[in-house]
């Protein structure tokens, strides 16, 4: 068995009453409103070789298999701000 590390970087541009908040239990998550936020991986898959191919989740099987294998998972919030 080996190891895929996989390394995703997002840069959202989002309204100045969005904060970063700790939820009850313990993660740092982006508060909305009363809404808490977390960030999570989304595998997404096609069966198609063409360039344009449509990408989603719709293959439980296929992205279940993905999700089986994580074994672990962080996600680091950081708001930067420009003045």
């Amino acid at each position: 068995m080996k190891k895929l590390m996989v390394a995703i970087h997002a840069e959202l541009e989002v309204p100045d009453d969005w904060e970063l908040a700790r939820h009850p239990s313990g993660i740092s998550v982006l508060k909305i409103g009363d809404h808490f936020v977390d960030f999570d991986l989304a595998p997404l898959a096609t069966a198609s070789s063409d360039p344009d191919a449509e990408w989603s989740d719709v293959n439980v099987e296929v992205v279940g298999q993905v999700l089986d294998a994580v074994v672990g998972l962080d996600t680091d919030l950081e708001f930067i701000t420009h003045h």
